[in-house]
């Protein structure tokens, strides 16, 4: 999808969006995302930078989507849309961390080297980078990569990240059993920590 250049573009995208998916789950008694539009919508209301429509946003996506553990690019602008808001964000930005470990020393500028590890998704991997929207990366202030650099260089996000590594390089030669079962259960629990 590309992203409007106007705050009236978004704000009609946003809407037309929404109402989709509204309709959607009138008709239906549930929505139908195939196409990810639920994470869009962040990037919109990121850019549009209305903390008031943001909050909204992230409480409509919690409701009606409670499991979905969801997008880096979504959960980089919801931590952000969070910080602007004068809330704590840093499990936010947690989340983003865990959901793809390039995104953020991207985002800051910062050299990462591809780690051969096991990835569950391909959210996950370096190569996702390659879709991340410019839009998104120029509306990022220095005052908001002042707050990521601080939050992301965290003793607790720091320590996060070296174990989410550690495990994920032992699931890549892990064969099922109940080794394999020990660490998803512990990379499931370093993931809740971030809730």
């Amino acid at each position: 999808m590309s992203i409007p250049k106007t705050p009236r573009g978004l704000s009609n995208t946003i809407t037309r969006i929404r109402t989709s998916l509204s309709t959607f789950k009138r008709e239906y008694g549930w929505i139908d995302d195939g196409a990810g539009a639920r994470y869009y919508l962040a990037y919109l209301y990121f850019l549009l930078n209305d903390t008031r429509r943001s909050s909204e946003y992230m409480r409509w996506f919690n409701r009606e989507f409670p499991d979905d553990i969801g997008e880096p690019v979504q959960l980089l602008c919801m931590a952000l849309m969070l910080h602007r808001m004068g809330k704590d964000g840093s499990s936010m930005l947690g989340r983003t961390m865990y959901s793809n470990i390039y995104l953020l020393p991207f985002i800051l500028d910062e050299k990462a080297e591809q780690v051969d590890m096991w990835y569950g998704c391909n959210y996950e991997e370096s190569d996702y980078l390659d879709e991340m929207p410019k839009e998104i990366v120029n509306a990022i202030t220095d005052e908001d990569s002042q707050w990521l650099y601080e939050v992301y260089h965290s003793d607790k996000l720091q320590a996060a990240l070296h174990r989410l590594i550690e495990i994920n390089k032992k699931l890549l030669s892990e064969r099922q059993g109940v080794r394999r079962s020990t660490l998803v259960t512990e990379l499931s629990n370093l993931q809740k920590s971030f809730t």
